[in-house]
């Protein structure tokens, strides 16, 4: 009895730890490891950049700035500090198109009499010095002119600049690059790349530089290339044109925003008025009286140009039609100048010539030597004090339209646009669209 006992008793041990194995390896413990990682180092911030510059002004006065007296082959950039100036004069800084001088705000700039400048290129003179301030640099009730700009003059940029009631010309070439610089054929006898964008007028006098392409006593004075006027607000003024070139080739008006002009002019004007050839397209223009622009056109050298108005909003004018494009012999000069084309499509236009004198329609087209694409224009409430509507041209000329469709006409505006305030058009691909 004692050995079965003993040996009952071992066979019951090594039961118990052959089961105890068997239940270690069926059962795994999953063990959660604490990730280890070396501590966490503040990423470096770059220092921010300080632009090396020039702090100019004291606040208040006359302030002259010279290019003569400042180093300015690494320097690009002037501070004016804010403040009340009587006049700021800026003067021979001579700067390239890939390392150009920026004239800028540091903090609100009011000029109580005007901004001159002479012998300058390649220079921007720009009130975007602040973010927190819309027009850096402010022009109120100034007796003549706002800013007047003689000399070499190419590449230079006026921008973000408020003007109000400013009773001479607003912004003007003086002598020598006017009517009083006479071309040669070369770069050095005129301007390039002028511009005026992102600026406030109100109640102001005209942009206006002057000069003549004749053929009758053969001046060819204060020539412009490659100009471009944008994104500019226009409004309360009698002065009939906004801005007036003479003499340009390749001019871009393009975003500008017009209102409330010319409530008792009744001068047969355009608010844009230029002379040469160019595009005009996305402006808007309401509630005014002229053209909304008067394109007087020629090309340079043996080739034609092409002339393009399109993408326009206009509504709203006491006399004309929306646009006009006219060209005239003087113009075109043997090995100088020739004749134009032209496109005209993509425009909103209604309520034309309420005063009902003349005709009231999209295009006022005149002689000009070449041809007309018109097409995908949108028309409501014109006038045509002869007949009723066809093509919404006021067609007193010879030029051959060897384009003409796509055109949509209603007496009625909710025909053709969802409001007469954002003139949404309800054709896919007429009218204007994203101004």
């Amino acid at each position: 009895m004692r050995k079965h006992s003993r040996m009952n008793y071992i066979f019951c041990v090594l039961v118990i730890l052959f089961a105890a194995c068997k239940k270690n390896n069926t059962i795994t413990t999953n063990i959660s490891e604490t990730s280890v990682s070396a501590p966490s180092v503040p990423e470096a911030v770059a220092p921010i950049q300080s632009i090396p510059s020039y702090e100019v002004g004291t606040g208040s006065g006359d302030l002259t700035i010279d290019g003569k007296s400042l180093d300015l082959t690494t320097i690009k950039l002037i501070k004016i500090k804010s403040g009340t100036y009587k006049s700021i004069s800026i003067k021979n800084i001579l700067a390239s198109p890939s390392s150009p001088v920026s004239i800028k705000n540091n903090g609100q700039v009011k000029i109580t009499e005007g901004v001159f400048t002479s012998n300058v290129s390649y220079i921007y003179i720009s009130g975007d010095g602040d973010a927190s301030i819309a027009y850096g640099f402010s022009f109120e009730n100034i007796a003549f002119r706002a800013i007047k700009l003689d000399g070499k003059m190419s590449g230079v940029t006026i921008k973000n600049m408020s003007f109000k009631n400013v009773k001479d010309y607003c912004i003007a070439g003086e002598n020598n690059n006017g009517s009083g610089l006479t071309y040669d054929g070369t770069a050095n006898t005129r301007t390039e790349g002028f511009k005026i964008l992102n600026c406030l007028f109100d109640n102001t006098g005209t942009i206006v530089f002057g000069g003549s392409l004749s053929k009758d006593n053969g001046e060819d004075s204060g020539f412009f290339k490659d100009i471009e006027i944008a994104y500019n607000t226009f409004s309360n003024t009698e002065s009939g044109t906004v801005c007036s070139f003479s003499n340009v080739q390749d001019y871009n008006i393009h975003h500008n925003v017009v209102n409330n002009l010319n409530n008792s002019n009744n001068n047969h004007n355009g608010i844009f008025y230029m002379q040469g050839n160019g595009k005009f397209h996305d402006n808007k223009l309401t509630n005014y009286q002229g053209n909304a622009i008067r394109m007087w056109a020629y090309s340079r050298g043996s080739s034609p140009a092409t002339v393009e108005i399109y993408n326009n909003i206009c509504y709203n004018t006491r006399k004309y039609g929306a646009f006009e494009i006219q060209g005239f012999d003087r113009y075109i000069v043997p090995g100088k100048s020739t004749f134009v084309n032209a496109k005209v499509y993509n425009n909103t236009v209604g309520k034309m010539n309420t005063n009902k004198d003349w005709q009231g329609q999209i295009l006022d087209l005149y002689n000009y030597g070449g041809t007309l694409e018109y097409y995908s224009n949108i028309g409501f409430d014109l006038y045509n004090n002869n007949s009723s509507i066809t093509n919404m041209i006021n067609n007193m000329s010879d030029v051959k339209i060897i384009k003409e469709e796509n055109n949509k006409y209603s007496a009625k505006y909710s025909d053709v646009v969802g409001d007469l305030t954002k003139f949404n058009t309800l054709f896919t691909g007429l009218g204007a669209s994203g101004i």
